[in-house]
């Protein structure tokens, strides 16, 4: 695990490509700083949390249109059942979004050095992205700002796709009301883009 003590792979490949241009005085300054406010935590999640939220967001894209404009389809045939079959399968889509983050953060925290086995970087990933706090902070000293950062990316990965799934409640509320009530989508209290006549 690293040493919050000594300079880190990272700093010190800095300190080597910045040494022939910078006198000797300020690369100490340089490398004393990226230990002391714990630099390399930063670059590293603030690194992670873009990549997670780029993933997510690119995985929201896929899926929300895709399912909004079979949705569309699905209503205009009058075929209820498969609207209805289609939410559920975007559910376990955005939930295998959300673990494939989890697995990302897993792979960046095991990459790292930070967590000895990928089974433990798992199952401490998942922990802290839901917040829900079961698992120690397996994080060595100097590295604790990134757990933190994960679970701020779960946070706000949740918080989008809540908001995702309220959009496509709609026509899957209009399609149960079509099924159930042998009437036409559009007069369904949450009926989204219904069948024109």
């Amino acid at each position: 695990m690293p040493d919050p003590i000594a300079s880190s792979p990272v700093t010190d490949a800095i300190t080597h490509a910045l040494a022939p241009n910078l006198s000797p005085q300020i690369v100490a300054n340089i490398d004393a700083a990226a230990v002391n406010y714990n630099l390399p935590d930063f670059v590293f999640g603030g690194a992670g949390l873009m990549a997670i939220l780029f993933f997510h967001g690119l995985c929201i894209a896929l899926i929300y249109p895709w399912y909004s404009q079979r949705c569309d389809e699905l209503l205009h045939r009058r075929a209820y059942w498969r609207v209805e079959m289609l939410f559920l399968f975007s559910m376990f889509l955005l939930m295998m979004t959300h673990l494939g983050e989890i697995a990302l953060w897993a792979l960046i925290v095991h990459q790292l050095g930070l967590i000895d086995t990928i089974r433990q970087a798992f199952t401490f990933c998942g922990s802290t992205y839901t917040t829900v706090g079961y698992n120690s902070d397996l994080m060595p000293e100097g590295w604790k700002m990134m757990t933190m950062i994960i679970a701020l990316s779960g946070m706000f990965s949740f918080a989008w796709t809540t908001g995702i799934m309220m959009l496509m409640l709609k026509p899957f509320h209009a399609a149960q009301y079509a099924r159930k009530s042998r009437r036409a989508p559009q007069h369904a209290p949450f009926a989204a883009n219904p069948p024109k006549d």
